[in-house]
């Protein structure tokens, strides 16, 4: 009972810090342009934020293991509330780039305790669904955030990032009724961040193509719908039709991974992938494009809450956190990659952007077929 009602606050923090983010987000270039900020200077504050939020997840991660995940969560929502506020501060326009580096931070330090927590609370064989449910409230929030905050900011932009930081405090607050927040007991030799990444090697290799994907799509999507002549609100339409069968599904495509397999799950969701990023360059209709969108979202990011589930699986006991850190540090850096070749590769062609979705999204369901035996002796060969 106690694990339950440990897990269904861990989904509610998840929804509140959702929302506060989609909030945010969309309209961070709004304020700063209004501010006085150019396009340039936007990219260099979004491009702060993930390269802190990469950076920090190992350290997070080793501390939300060391001290218990609840020490690093409300460190970590905190912040976040307080990073919120800073936004209204009068500051000159370079600081902002300091402030979105300390709230990448802060969001980065989140994610390997939150997940750690999940795995810690929840048996092996049901975490494929867990994920899904914690991926469920990412989704509502995508949903939620954007439109809710968009219609605030026609009123007054600073109350969007008041209502933020007053959403990220009420986390804190659902912390603090959690009974069973600390991490178990470190074994006594924790195992060292570049053993946990060969042990993780194999589902590195299988989830950089649905990681290349959300980096490239972050990136071209809008510019493609735009190039098609789609309006600003079917591009926002479109990601709602992506959004919401992901939000409704994800815990079903995670049970389902537990119950056939979750590599094989993996698998079948980056071919899926691979498949609509190829169809997508020769479709000029936006009414098409967005109906397939919503079809997508019913496979692409179906096999992520297996993935997740499947490195909770492969970590040591006490070591659950850092382990999900190891991971996502390395998804997020294919991210990077993928929105910065996404980029460049749209302003040569579109559809060359998309067929290298295509290409990464194959060649990591290749992976899976790397024999076994091969796997085993590179992990023992690096290991010491």
């Amino acid at each position: 009972m106690e694990s339950r009602r440990t897990l269904w606050t861990l989904y509610a923090i998840n929804f509140l810090n959702a929302v506060g983010m989609w909030f945010f987000l969309p309209l961070l270039p709004i304020f700063l342009g209004r501010r006085g900020g150019s396009a340039a200077l936007v990219g260099v504050v979004f491009a702060a934020g993930l390269l802190a939020n990469a950076v920090i997840r190992y350290p997070a991660g080793w501390a939300a293991d060391r001290f218990g995940t609840r020490s690093v969560l409300v460190a970590a929502m905190l912040s976040t509330a307080a990073l919120f506020l800073a936004y209204l501060l009068p500051l000159p326009l370079w600081a902002f780039v300091v402030v979105r580096l300390l709230h990448g931070a802060a969001q980065g330090a989140y994610w390997p305790a939150a997940n750690g927590l999940l795995a810690e609370t929840t048996a092996p064989a049901n975490r494929g669904r867990a994920f899904g449910y914690m991926q469920s409230t990412n989704m509502a929030g995508m949903l939620i955030g954007p439109a809710i905050g968009g219609f605030i900011a026609l009123f007054n932009l600073g109350v969007v990032f008041g209502v933020a930081a007053a959403l990220s405090a009420l986390t804190v607050v659902a912390l603090a009724t959690l009974p069973n927040v600390r991490a178990q007991p470190t074994v006594e030799i924790p195992a060292r961040a570049l053993h946990i990444a060969r042990l993780l090697l194999p589902l590195m290799l299988l989830g950089a193509g649905t990681s290349y994907m959300i980096g490239a799509f972050d990136t071209i999507w809008s510019l493609y719908l735009t190039y098609r002549g789609a309006t600003t609100f079917a591009v926002g339409l479109s990601f709602v039709a992506f959004a919401l069968p992901a939000m409704l599904l994800s815990g079903y495509a995670g049970s389902l991974g537990d119950r056939f397999g979750p590599r094989r799950f993996i698998v079948a969701a980056l071919i899926c992938t691979a498949f609509f990023a190829g169809l997508y360059p020769f479709i000029a209709s936006v009414p098409w494009l967005i109906g397939l969108g919503l079809i997508e979202g019913m496979f692409t990011i179906s096999g992520l809450p297996s993935t997740m589930a499947e490195v909770s699986r492969l970590a040591e006991p006490g070591q659950y956190a850092r382990t999900q850190a190891v991971f996502q540090t390395v998804q997020t850096a294919v991210q990077i990659a993928g929105a910065l070749a996404g980029g460049a590769l749209f302003t040569v062609s579109p559809t060359y952007a998309f067929l290298a979705i295509t290409l990464v999204c194959l060649l990591s369901a290749a992976t899976a077929f790397v024999p076994a035996t091969l796997a085993r002796s590179a992990g023992q060969s690096t290991s010491y």
